[in-house]
Order: C-alpha cells, then sequence, then structure tokens
C-alpha cells in the first residue's frame, strides 16, 4: 500500500515562499523593468558574421545582375535584360573546387569582374553570402566572404563587439550557433532622438564594425527594424493573450470542477507566469516573444498537471465520503506523484539538451522552459491543492457558523415561547 504524503502540513511553508518570491518580483519589474528585446521596444535586430573575404564582385553591363543565391552546393547569379528577360548562372562548388578556379567562372558571366581577395587554393565550399545589402551587383565592388578556420579566422568576441559599439547605447548582443561560426545576434535601441533612425542605423553599424574589426569583415546576415509603434501594440497584444488565457482557463475549469477547483487552478497558472516574471527580471533574460511563448508554454503544461490531480482528488472524495477532504486530496496527490515526476523529467531532459547545446533566444527559451517546469510541478501541489484545502476548511468553518447560529436561533425561540406560556416548561414530555 502507498504511504500517503500530508501535503498539507507544508502548506503554511510554500505558500508564504511564493508569495515572497512573487511580490518580490513585481518591486523588481516597478524598479528595474524589464531587459526588453526589439520584439518590445523600437530598434534594430540584427545578425552579423564576422568572416574575412573571399574575392569582391562587380557588375558593368546593360541590365541588372544580383547574386541570389549561395548554398551550400553552388552559386546562382540571375542576369535580367532591359527588355525584362532574364538569364541564371550555376556554378556547382563540385565542377570548380578552389577558390581560384570559381572567381576565374565567375568571370564567364557577362559583364561581372571577379578579383581573389582570399587564398586561391580555399576550398570554394566555405564560400558565404555577400552582405545583405550588396545582393544587387554594381559598378562598385562587393564582398563575398568565406568561413575561415584558425588562424585566418576574424577574432571577434562578445566584450570586443560591445566595445566597438559603445557609442551606440545599451546593445544586446549573443552568440549565434558553435563559436566557430563567429556569427553574432545584435540588438540595438531606437531611443526616438533621431528620426532617421531606420535608414542611418544599418550604415552605421557595419561601419563601427569595420572600423573595430577591419574592412569587408563584416557579413550582415539578417537585419530588422521594429518601429515604435509595432513594439508597443506587440506588447499590448502579449498581455491581453495572457489575460485571455487565464479568462478560458476558468471558463473551463468552472464547467469541469466546482469553483473553487477554478480559482485554484487559475491561482496556480497565476503563480507559474508571475515566478517567470520574477526569474526574467532578476536574471535580466532578455524579455521578447520567445519569453511570451515559454510561459505560455508552461501554463498549458501547469494546467494540464493541476487537472490530472484534481480529477484524481474528485475521485477520491467521491469514493471515499467518510473520509475528510484533507485525506482525500493528500491522498490524491500522492498517486499523481509518480506520473508527475516521470512527465516532468521527460520534458526536463528536452529542455535540458536544448540549453545545452544552442544559443541565443534558443538558449533563453529552453531555460525559461526549466524554471517553469519546476514552478508548474509546484504550484499544481502546493498552490492548487492549498487553495481549494483552504476553501473546503472555510466552506466547513462557515457550516459551523450557521448551525451554530441555527441552534442558538432555536434555543433563544424556544426560550421566548418558554417565557410567554409557562405551562409548556411544566408539560410533561411524551
Amino acid at each position: 500500500m502507498t504511504k500517503v504524503i500530508s501535503f498539507n502540513k507544508s502548506f503554511k511553508i510554500t505558500v508564504p515562499v511564493s508569495l515572497t518570491i512573487i511580490i518580490a518580483g513585481l518591486i523588481g519589474a516597478a524598479v528595474l523593468g524589464f531587459n526588453n528585446g526589439v520584439d518590445f521596444q523600437a530598434g534594430l535586430n540584427s545578425t552579423i558574421q564576422f568572416v574575412p573575404p573571399s574575392m569582391e564582385l562587380s557588375f558593368k553591363g546593360e541590365g541588372t545582375m544580383s547574386l541570389q543565391k549561395v548554398s551550400k552546393t553552388d552559386v546562382t547569379f540571375i542576369s535580367r535584360a532591359p527588355s525584362g528577360d532574364s538569364k541564371s548562372y550555376v556554378f556547382a562548388f563540385a565542377q570548380y573546387p578552389t577558390m581560384q578556379s570559381l572567381s576565374e567562372a565567375f568571370k564567364t558571366v557577362p559583364g561581372v569582374t571577379a578579383l581573389l581577395k582570399a587564398d586561391g587554393a580555399i576550398d570554394s565550399s566555405l564560400l558565404l553570402g555577400s552582405s545583405q545589402t550588396d545582393a544587387q551587383l554594381t559598378e562598385k565592388p562587393a564582398a563575398l566572404h568565406y568561413a575561415a578556420q584558425g588562424s585566418k579566422a576574424v577574432a571577434a568576441d562578445i566584450a570586443s563587439i560591445r566595445a566597438a559599439l559603445k557609442g551606440f547605447g545599451d546593445a544586446s548582443i549573443q552568440r549565434v550557433g558553435v563559436e566557430g561560426d563567429h556569427q553574432f545576434a545584435i540588438r540595438l535601441q531606437d531611443s526616438g532622438k533621431d528620426p532617421e533612425f531606420s535608414k542611418t542605423i544599418i550604415p552605421n553599424l557595419t561601419g563601427a564594425l569595420e572600423k573595430a574589426f577591419g574592412a569587408d569583415n563584416v557579413l550582415v546576415n539578417k537585419s530588422d527594424f521594429v518601429g515604435a509603434r509595432f513594439s508597443k501594440n506587440l506588447a499590448t497584444q502579449a498581455i491581453w493573450l495572457t489575460l485571455g488565457t487565464f479568462v478560458l482557463i476558468m471558463i473551463y475549469c468552472s464547467f469541469r470542477f466546482q469553483p473553487a477547483y477554478a480559482i485554484g487552478a487559475v491561482l496556480s497558472v497565476v503563480h507559474d507566469a508571475l515566478i517567470m516574471v520574477a526569474f526574467i527580471v532578476f536574471t535580466r533574460m532578455e524579455f521578447n516573444t520567445s519569453s511570451i511563448a515559454a510561459i505560455l508554454t508552461i501554463v498549458g503544461y501547469s494546467i494540464n498537471d493541476t487537472i490530472v490531480i484534481y480529477d484524481r482528488i474528485r475521485e477520491k472524495v467521491k469514493f471515499n465520503p467518510n473520509a475528510t477532504f484533507v485525506e482525500n486530496m493528500n491522498r490524491g496527490v500522492t498517486e499523481t506523484l509518480s506520473r508527475t515526476f516521470i512527465t516532468v523529467l521527460t520534458v526536463l531532459l528536452a529542455a535540458i539538451s536544448l540549453y545545452i547545446f544552442t544559443s541565443g533566444s534558443m538558449k533563453d527559451f529552453s531555460l525559461a522552459i526549466i524554471v517553469g517546469l519546476v514552478s508548474g510541478t509546484y504550484s499544481s501541489v502546493f498552490i492548487a491543492s492549498a487553495f481549494v484545502d483552504f476553501w473546503k476548511k472555510r466552506e466547513a468553518k462557515q457550516l459551523v457558523k450557521k448551525q451554530a447560529e441555527a441552534a442558538h436561533l432555536a434555543a433563544t425561540a424556544k426560550a421566548a415561547l418558554v417565557a410567554a406560556n409557562p405551562k409548556i416548561a411544566k408539560a410533561p414530555n411524551k
């Protein structure tokens, strides 16, 4: 027979601990604020790779020429004549195995000039795409880069990048991919002082980085600008989405369980969300759409765990009507404990793997999931169940109080009746 754990004895400790963390988190949010990502503030979100140039390409002729694609197997150019006709040129790395042979092949495209900047013996499959602003080839040379390794790689790290961007305010810098890729996600906030920020920030950013790490050693893989109005609307929508989730949970649990269970379930998921807020505030983790996704993921997991526990408690109450609610609650939670631990452990293994083997926003997302899983399991047992226990005790006290009031009223009425008709008191009991 499974030993029943008296979870109710710990409620006097767990509830105050949770309240302390939540209150501290709310105070921290009010005083310190969130480390908002570019999703929730106006600014630039860019992915930049620090790699040396392999060659320079330029185009002089009729129509237009663009570097359409650099894949793992080939390079594709697209030319468009003034008449509107287009033609593609594909150069496979298998056919041109070195940078020297590849650059010579590029020269066969009408109007294209290729100037080799790196060692011609380098493997052509290391070639990377051009900078985002140089996809359209013109008379001005555009640099193509390659994934250099060892001594030929560009030495760049978060500290040196932050030093190069010292004049850009509070920059958020994170490594993307493996360390050898030398790729970083850089986020710069728009203070609103420069009306031309969206137009000038990319050339200013690349100029500062090229000054620090060398001309043509900066490859802009992606750049997105988020305006102030959009970031504000996104933040508002995220708040309403979270609140709407809580309302739907309340409605669902109200139909499936008694009101006490529904309120307990909502308090449980609100607890998890606020614990996540406290964690994000005090660790200064970047708060972005991934954080919202993590919170909603944990809310979904937590409410599922809570409903499983509630179902078992309700089952125990139904089949053991002579036992007290506390006894049924402790037995129900104890019987679901193994299921809860197995489920949490399975998800934790996946989340920990993501945290170890990823970087950037995915690493933050997995860390938030890990914290949320622990919080969600804790709240299902010690918050949701604690509230129902509190509610049942309150109902029991109110019932005893009503019975006492009814007995007092009956005694008072009887005393008044006896006082009005003394013969009743003297009448023998039949």
